[in-house]
């Protein structure tokens, strides 16, 4: 691949030293290499190849060019939006499984394999192939052998059958939405790995070779890993006997580029191509490119929430009413159009706007400072109260937020103090339960209401039911509904659902964001799906 280049090297080049100290940009104008080669610009790294185990946006942007999902969400055209494609809510296609067919009144799922596929060394795609890996997901450490018991009611090996030479069968405890399996097998999480290349690594101790699956790639995706130097850059490189083609371009290098200033003048000077990840670039960022011919500017719609997140293991926040009265106090209309300029929405709902079942009549919560003080009075808080307020380094639109929030909680009797963590002490001071309030974001890779309920707000979840919330009537509602094959009655038990979150005031609402890239002008084959990231095959310069 050439020689090393570090990041230091690679931003003295583009836009150089002084330039980017001075926030000035150099007179010669840089090129994002050759035609055939896409560069990236990302703030993130990969935590683990093992498509089982990664939690990183780095881990997951690279899984999804390098290996293939068993189903996908089909994309389509967007209208007004030319070289552009979305997933819509229920719309699949074939992958790995070129095919897929419901038994037993819906508590099987029959997955017919595509022929003649295979993986870079040219091995095939087979059923038993397939078994392994699913047999892997269900055993090995990580959180699919959690989410594969509640997504597809499934609880050991023998519930995966292979029926023939091209399908394998999935024996649920009983019926369930088909929404569901669906949906979790166009996650990258569920994919084929080839055993010739994992099990020569597993141990007695680790017999799955998770240790080993976490340096390297044994997918079968449209692009090979070549090159993984942490912090500096990552290089896929092309398949030319990918069954969906050869993708346009030859190379995508991924440059780690931490500061958001050096991204912009990176993209700006053409020294990359496209800017990815969370946060990738703020509002603020974006606008700069608003009318630049030379750019552009990629905004939908999105799943992603963020909110004020409220510790109930933390008085006051203990008291409904004081959660109630802070909920008043939120200048949502005036933090939107000021801290997202245009790329996002209040939110109405903890299910996002584009999800089945969202319903944006049951929030009575709109600004009124009055009201709020009430509450508070309500509650018995008759003095002052001190709560500090965490935010993330580097996510401008919270820290944004947070000092709208702060000055209006002045004046209804809580002196906030905002302090700011680095994204890696902020999820463990989370996690642990040791924040009072803090602004948080989620995006759920499913589109499903109860995929997206269950771990923001079942009182078993943990490290990700920030509030602490215990309900057991929403537990309940939760639990029962979870595998309802009644679409009317499931789409009922998720608003009584949202009705008690918003009730209890657990999260205080704040936006939802549109899934926005920039990206220079000249480039197409977008496909936005529901899990945010970008697949590269289909993307060119046209």
């Amino acid at each position: 691949m050439g020689s090393r280049t570090d990041r230091r090297t690679f931003l003295k080049a583009s836009a150089g030293a002084g330039a980017l100290a001075l926030g000035g940009i150099g007179t010669r104008s840089a090129s994002a290499q050759a035609p055939t080669t896409l560069t990236v610009a990302w703030d993130t790294d990969i935590d683990s190849l093992d498509p089982h185990v990664f939690k990183s946006v780095g881990g997951y942007a690279v899984q999804c060019n390098i290996y293939d999902p068993i189903l996908s969400w089909k994309v389509k055209p967007i209208d007004g939006m030319p070289g552009v494609s979305r997933s819509f809510p229920g719309d699949f296609e074939g992958s790995i499984a070129e095919s897929w067919a419901f038994e037993r009144d819906g508590a099987s799922i029959a997955l017919k394999l595509r022929p003649g596929m295979k993986f870079p060394s040219g091995r095939p795609v087979t059923v038993e192939t397939v078994k392994y890996s699913l047999d892997r997901a269900l055993q090995s450490p990580g959180y699919m052998r959690f989410i594969m018991p509640r997504m597809l009611r499934i609880s050991k090996p023998e519930d995966i059958v292979v029926r023939d030479d091209s399908t394998i069968v999935i024996n649920m405890a009983g019926p369930t939405p088909p929404q569901m399996p669906l949906n979790l097998f166009s996650l990258m999480t569920i994919t084929a790995l080839d055993p010739e290349l994992v099990k020569p690594n597993a141990t007695a101790a680790d017999p799955w070779a998770a240790e080993w699956a976490k340096r390297n790639a044994a997918g079968s995706g449209p692009f090979e890993l070549v090159k993984n130097t942490p912090g500096v850059e990552v290089v896929l490189q092309a398949r030319k006997d990918h069954w969906r083609g050869a993708p346009a371009f030859q190379q995508v290098v991924f440059k780690f580029v931490p500061n958001e200033a050096d991204r912009v003048l990176l993209l700006k000077r053409k020294a990359v191509d496209l800017v990815v990840g969370r946060p990738g670039l703020s509002p603020r960022s974006i606008k700069t490119f608003e009318g630049d011919k030379n750019f552009k500017i990629v905004s939908i719609p999105d799943t992603t929430c963020h909110w004020l997140a409220m510790n109930q293991t933390k008085a006051p926040l203990d008291n409904v009413k004081v959660r109630q009265a802070i909920s008043y106090a939120i200048p949502v209309a005036a933090i939107v159009p000021n801290v997202l300029q245009g790329y996002g929405s209040a939110m109405t709902s903890p299910l996002p706007s584009l999800m089945p079942g969202h319903d944006n009549a049951l929030s009575p919560y709109k600004f009124d400072l009055d009201k709020a003080r009430a509450l508070m009075k309500e509650a018995g808080v008759t003095q002052p109260v001190t709560l500090d307020l965490a935010v993330r380094i580097g996510w401008q639109p919270h820290e944004e937020a947070a000092v709208w929030i702060q000055r209006e909680l002045e004046k209804v009797g809580c002196k906030i103090n905002i302090t700011r963590q680095t994204d890696a002490t902020f999820r463990q001071l989370a996690s642990k339960g040791d924040l009072q309030l803090s602004i948080e974001s989620w995006q759920s890779w499913v589109n499903d209401p109860f995929f997206h309920l269950v771990p923001l707000f079942h009182s078993t979840s943990r490290g990700t039911n920030t509030a602490f919330y215990k309900n057991p009537a929403l537990d309940k509602i939760l639990d029962e509904n979870y595998h309802e094959a009644n679409a009317d009655k499931r789409l009922a038990a998720a608003k009584a659902a949202q009705k008690i979150v918003i009730d209890d005031a657990v999260w205080g609402m704040l936006w939802y964001d549109n899934w926005t890239r920039v990206m220079r002008a000249d480039l197409v084959g977008i496909e936005k799906r529901w899990d945010t990231f970008e697949r590269f095959n289909a993307m060119k310069f046209g």
